[in-house]
């Protein structure tokens, strides 16, 4: 294995990782767009995994023409001036229902004379959470995390949340009407679609209660459905109070790879983007990605090796086991399950821009074509069995730990292919 392509593709993650941060990102868009900005009463609302970068970022540039503020994330943090609340990921806690009736609260305080800044990062659907009506907070834990675990993608789980929320899929927007709202969101879903990004607070909602019917019997939800019969439907996109409102991405998942992509070529790496929206069952997904290491390091097809190839998205994992993982490392578990038969060196990363692989303290894992000399007697069919792949990866100390990151742009994974023998 060539010296230091481990570290070195950890490193090109890291630094794009560092410069897609909220802060960074925010604040590049306010200095860019200032005569946006002028107004003398806004009101920022920062909700996300980010949330406290993006605050930061606004804070700076927009200083004392900041009205109130309110922050709420998944870490502790603080942004002079602002309130802060905690909530909980992937799952809502007591906590997240707090916040979401702070913000209710604020509503109801706001006016025409206001324009209320939003910014929207990952996670935002389970840090603030508020049930419509009959719908209970112990009803919104069950769907929420039965939709998880079932495997759903994020559109069904947050076609479900939008319909049984007071404060997503464009409620909030109403609740804060007539004032203006401007939102700036970084996209951790796949196509940037605007109501599926923190399940779409102040957008209109194009998803309707026969499709969030639909998709709850579909998982085992037809329990709720008397109650979701009962709650109107979220507003639309031609509902007027979206009339003067604004909705900005600032980022996804594209964006980021490219920042890779630079770092890969500028040190004379041949570097290939495959996709920013792989989706699929994470141990049935890695299948795909052995057959293109496969082709490639047997005919040089469609590539010649040595190259680097970059591909993100979101894939899902229906959890059958009781172990300890990731959508991330149960990828590169089943990658190393999938490639037993390549010959030739390749190194493989899969890790989610947040920090966080599903429930764990690791971002995701990497490791090269070396570790079947260093497995042992650990067998990956049987970690994946039990979705155990966090064990598998710490075992080899292959785990990659960033902590928060400041930003969310779901997953990315960085393939470095060596040189093909007698090429």
């Amino acid at each position: 294995m060539p010296e230091k392509i481990p570290e070195k593709i950890m490193a090109w993650a890291v630094e794009a990782i560092r410069k897609n941060s909220g802060y960074n990102l925010v604040l590049d868009f306010l200095e860019a767009n200032f005569q946006d900005f002028s107004h003398e009463n806004i009101i920022v609302v920062s909700i996300g995994k980010a949330a406290v970068s993006m605050a930061q970022g606004a804070k700076e540039f927009l200083g004392k023409r900041i009205k109130r503020g309110i922050v709420i994330s998944n870490k502790e943090g603080e942004v002079e001036g602002f309130e802060f609340y905690l909530g909980s990921h992937p799952y809502p806690d007591s906590k997240s229902l707090k916040a979401g009736k702070a913000l209710l609260s604020l509503a109801e305080e706001t006016g025409p004379q206001d324009l209320v800044l939003f910014l929207i990062s990952g996670g935002a659907s389970s840090l603030a959470v508020l049930p419509h009506p009959p719908f209970t907070f112990e009803d919104l834990f069950f769907i929420y995390r039965k939709l998880i675990l079932s495997g759903a993608s994020i559109g069904e789980i947050n076609t479900v949340r939008r319909h049984i929320s007071l404060i997503k899929g464009g409620r909030l927007a109403r609740a804060f009407a007539p004032s203006r709202v401007i939102t700036l969101a970084i996209s951790d879903v796949m196509g940037d679609k605007p109501q599926d990004i923190g399940s779409g607070p102040t957008v209109p909602d194009p998803t309707t209660l026969e499709g969030a019917s639909e998709i709850m019997k579909k998982y085992g939800l037809s329990s709720f459905l008397d109650k979701l019969s009962s709650v109107p439907e979220t507003p639309k996109p031609t509902d007027p109070v979206f009339r003067n409102n604004r909705f900005v991405v600032l980022a996804n998942t594209l964006r980021i790879l490219k920042d890779i992509e630079k770092m890969a070529k500028k040190e004379g790496f041949e570097t290939i983007i495959l996709t920013s929206e792989d989706r699929g069952e994470a141990s049935q997904v890695s299948g795909v990605y052995s057959g293109i290491l496969f082709e490639i390091l047997r005919s040089g097809n469609p590539w010649e090796p040595p190259l680097v190839l970059l591909s993100g998205g979101e894939l899902t994992v229906t959890v059958r086991g009781d172990g300890k993982g990731g959508r991330n490392t149960e990828f590169l578990l089943a990658l190393i399950r999938d490639c037993r038969e390549i010959k030739g060196q390749f190194c493989a990363l899969s890790m989610g821009t947040d920090g966080i692989d599903g429930p764990t303290d690791a971002a995701g894992a990497a490791f090269c074509s070396d570790i079947y000399e260093k497995m042992g007697d650990l067998k990956p069919e049987e970690y994946l069995a039990n979705n155990d792949s966090y064990t598998f990866f710490d075992k080899l100390g292959l785990l990659i730990k960033t902590g928060p990151t400041d930003t969310n742009l779901r997953d990315i994974r960085i393939f470095w292919i060596g040189k093909r023998k007698g090429h």
